[in-house]
């Protein structure tokens, strides 16, 4: 069977889920994960391990980021469609600054690393992507660590 030809406006669609994490976690609106998130979703981070859905995804996260003030950047990217143009393989490095606060005010704590998603199109309106196939979702994440350089107190002294 013949690939189907890919929606290009599918692209933006998950450029968009995927920055939406970065908005949710800098600016600590945890609802928003719900957007960037399957319901059924599986996640793997360095701080916490075999995560099941979208409730506890959010949860690891805002226990973990929560009191600290970040900023995620999303550098070098690649993305690869399945023949049916119904998911895609997402790789993202990124940079995560934690700001240091109380007795670490003016540290910064930088993690830098890579993202490794499989998405899916969901039935729904485009989210601001007129023309993509439908709403794309995080079905299953792995976060790895390429270096972090600073004081990891930053992250549960404040």
């Amino acid at each position: 069977m013949a690939p189907v030809p890919v929606n290009p406006l599918d692209a933006l669609a998950i450029q968009n889920t995927l920055a939406r994490y970065c908005e949710a976690l800098d600016t600590k609106n945890w609802p928003l994960l719900k957007k960037v998130f399957a319901e059924d979703v599986e996640a793997d981070y360095p701080f916490h391990h075999s995560l099941r859905g979208v409730d506890g995804v959010a949860e690891a996260i805002e226990k973990r980021l929560g009191p600290i003030l970040t900023h995620h950047s999303l550098t070098t990217g690649s993305l690869v469609f399945a023949d049916d143009g119904k998911s895609a393989v997402a790789t993202t490095w990124f940079v995560g600054c934690h700001f240091g606060q109380g007795p670490h005010e003016g540290e910064v704590l930088q993690a830098w690393g890579r993202y490794v998603d499989v998405l899916g199109v969901e039935e729904g309106d485009s989210e601001g992507v007129p023309g993509a196939s439908g709403v794309w979702r995080i079905r299953r994440r792995e976060v790895g660590f390429t270096k972090r350089v600073g004081d990891e107190r930053v992250m549960s002294e404040f």
